[in-house]
């Protein structure tokens, strides 16, 4: 198996300040020296990133990566001891070689993706980048992203030109209804979509590689575990809308001290591929009354944002009407929206949101009125030490 072409950052941080300090001391206008520098920290860039930030910056921009995701290209890069030529990966992958010569310079192409590498005669290995593609979630974030989500992104532009404007909140009217010609929701018409269902399934089971967990700067044990019932048949959390499990898992797996019930509530088609030790799987619509009272904790991680406040409001009240008051809260893990300065994920997901759904990432002012409007309030909210991760807003009663 290759090992992968490791950037050697130092010598990148040093071309990329002695290019700087060249440029600030001659003629700025040299285009040949800035272009080298812009490749420079292109690279030096490349070199920080994480797979989460991979496919963060590829997934909406390429086909070449999904040709190759089908391909299976970067596995056979990945596996393989030594470098491979364009005839050799033919015989392989069962492409023609023309086409796959020209898929090669573009995956490989300075100042591009850099997804693959070139040692030199038109031989290829694997890159950092190339690894992202060989873990099977992140390669399902390619294809759910490319296959589903570009052509969301394709009709925004004219269904914004058809609303005049205006900013969308209508759930069923949405640039995803006209670009599927459909008047399902997007979650519905992913259900009747096997592949696609599967490939979101499986990326968001990966989706937050490379960001903090929640558990990492909320203080669980003091907020959670302090005076929390020691009963077997008290609920700790409910997961709402939580998917295969992994939070209620990686909660139970982190403070095993934790007493009670750990229940994850989705539709049927998920619940049903639920396989975590000590989870519950039920299955739940969260637009109904929510079954399990004064449970410890509601948590609901990136699933406000799917909705316009209309939507929010139904969700919310009946969290709220299953509460204790005394001690029960609702744990919301999504982003909190600075009003500037956003980072580009942030930028891309709240546009995403408006292109699939119509809603939308909310900033604290929204998340307040969204709340206070539902009978709740914050508590408080936590953010983690970085900027991309997201936030815990806790919600308690009024």
């Amino acid at each position: 198996m290759s090992t992968p072409t490791k950037p050697d950052i130092p010598a990148l941080v040093a071309q990329v300040h002695d290019l700087g300090e060249e440029i600030s001391a001659g003629d700025s206008s040299n285009a040949i020296r800035k272009q080298q520098l812009r490749l420079a920290a292109l690279k030096l860039h490349r070199a920080l990133e994480d797979p989460g930030n991979i496919v963060e910056r590829i997934c909406f921009q390429t086909a070449t990566i999904r040709v190759g995701i089908d391909l299976d290209l970067f596995n056979v890069l990945f596996k393989s001891e030594k470098p491979l030529t364009c005839g050799e990966l033919a015989k392989t992958t069962g492409a023609d070689s023309v086409l796959l010569g020209r898929l090669l310079r573009s995956l490989e192409a300075t100042g591009a993706f850099g997804v693959i590498g070139d040692p030199g005669k038109e031989a290829y290995v694997p890159t950092t980048t190339t690894e992202t593609f060989t873990a099977p979630p992140l390669a399902a974030g390619v294809e759910f992203c490319f296959d589903f989500l570009s052509m969301n992104w394709h009709e925004l532009p004219a269904y914004l030109k058809r609303l005049k404007y205006q900013n969308p909140s209508d759930g069923q009217n949405t640039a995803f209804n006209a670009a599927y010609n459909t008047k399902d929701i997007a979650m519905q018409f992913t259900q009747t979509q096997p592949a696609v269902q599967r490939a979101f399934q499986l990326y968001m089971s990966d989706f937050y590689q490379g960001r903090a967990s929640w558990m990492d700067f909320y203080p669980v044990e003091e907020r959670l575990g302090k005076d929390a019932k020691q009963s077997q048949e008290a609920v700790m959390i409910v997961d709402v809308g939580g998917g295969f499990g992994h939070e209620a898992a990686a909660l139970k797996k982190q403070h095993p001290e934790l007493p009670g019930r750990f229940v994850v509530q989705d539709l049927p088609s998920v619940t049903s591929d639920i396989k975590h030790d000590y989870i519950e799987a039920m299955t739940h619509d969260f637009f109904t009354p929510q079954p399990l009272r004064g449970a410890r904790v509601c948590y609901l991680r990136m699933i406000l944002h799917d909705w316009n406040d209309e939507q929010c409001h139904t969700i919310l009240s009946h969290l709220r009407d299953a509460m204790n008051p005394a001690y029960s809260k609702i744990l919301i893990n999504q982003w909190v929206l600075p009003t500037q300065q956003l980072t580009p994920f942030m930028a891309h997901m709240d546009f995403n949101m408006m292109a699939t759904f119509s809603a939308m990432e909310r900033t604290e002012e929204q998340t307040r009125n969204l709340l206070d409007r539902a009978g709740l309030k914050v508590s408080q909210i936590y953010y983690p030490v970085d900027e991309a991760s997201e936030c815990i807003v806790e919600v308690v009663t009024k």
